[in-house]
């Protein structure tokens, strides 16, 4: 996701009967590259701070307050490029994509200490196949 993200499930796929997953968020720095998802629309609503986004072909600026809807099969990002904190909740339906998640945090956690992940490796993980990086991640615009 970023530098030092943290995902926190608020509702799982087994509480929602596999109707939705809803994750709350903060994102220090960074984002995930360029993604397309294959089976999920996915919404985020940013609580605080800010995150620059990319759907399609539109880039922009999401502020605290501000929701963005990701259809399925359109690539998108977000990154956090303003060096502050940006706490968020994505909602994705139908659920599933923690299992995503919780495969990615897996990998992650096999690497030493200070290792950044390879991006062969993470498109190794289970669920990977369905939300191929199309990708990089974004940059500040000039």
């Amino acid at each position: 996701m970023g530098g030092g993200s943290i995902l926190s499930l608020k509702v799982t796929g087994e509480q929602s009967r596999g109707l939705v997953t809803v994750l709350e968020g903060v994102m220090h720095s960074g984002g995930a590259p360029l993604h397309v998802h294959e089976a999920e629309d996915e919404v985020v609503i940013v609580l605080e701070g800010a995150l620059d986004y990319q759907v399609g072909h539109e880039r922009g600026v999401l502020n605290a307050g501000g929701l963005l809807w990701f259809p399925r099969q359109v690539p998108h990002a977000v990154a956090n490029l303003t060096g502050e904190p940006c706490r968020f909740v994505t909602v994705a339906t139908p659920s599933g994509i923690e299992d995503f998640f919780r495969a990615q945090r897996d990998y992650i956690a096999t690497l030493p200490a200070g290792t950044p992940p390879d991006p062969l490796g993470l498109a190794t993980v289970s669920g990977a196949g369905e939300r191929q990086v199309v990708g990089p991640p974004l940059t500040r615009r000039a």
